[in-house]
């Protein structure tokens, strides 16, 4: 009987480390396919990353791999000027309302549509930034992206608000002063 026993326990523990094993395994290798795709990511090659970003959101068990894989296929559909990009973005923060990217997320698209000379577009993100949030090393370049695209977009007494927060910023001061 304790021959059983032992035999059956055996049985049990190699299983249990085989599933074990398994685990890791794919683990390991969804991670390596999200670092390629970050790799391409920040190397610009955007289809590409898209591609294998997609493949991982749809592969992984991981909240926050697969929140993260979201918020790139969006990023790079932006940057890719694809049709449906802005959806993209809205779905992803939509769907991930605590991913920690939600803020970078709407700050990336309005950078992008402002260094594009895109002003209105830019505009329409740069209002879903959570100002509180934002690094303060990145708040002078928010407040004169914002209020320049103000300017732009014909709101001048709006982007005074913003505009008048840089004027003594040694970056952007100058220029802000010119739209003043």
């Amino acid at each position: 009987m304790k021959m059983k026993n032992t035999a059956a326990f055996l049985c049990l523990w190699v299983l249990a480390t085989t599933a074990i094993s398994q685990e890791s395994r794919i683990y390991t290798h969804e991670q390596k396919r999200y670092q390629e795709a970050l790799a391409l990511y920040n190397h610009e090659q955007y289809q590409a990353a898209q591609s294998i970003f997609q493949e991982v959101q749809a592969s992984t068990e991981d909240l926050e791999t697969e929140a993260n894989s979201a918020y790139y296929v969006a990023n790079a559909a932006v940057r890719l000027n694809q049709l449906g990009a802005d959806r993209l973005m809205e779905d992803f923060v939509a769907r991930y309302p605590t991913s920690t990217k939600r803020n970078s997320a709407f700050m990336d698209v309005a950078d992008y549509y402002f260094e594009n000379g895109k002003y209105p577009y830019a505009l329409k993100w740069y209002r879903k930034v959570e100002q509180g949030a934002v690094a303060s090393k990145d708040r002078d370049r928010f407040n004169f992206n914002l209020g320049y695209s103000l300017y732009a977009s014909k709101k001048p007494k709006e982007a005074e608000r913003y505009l008048n927060r840089v004027v003594n910023s040694p970056e952007f001061g100058s220029q802000a002063q010119y739209y003043l």
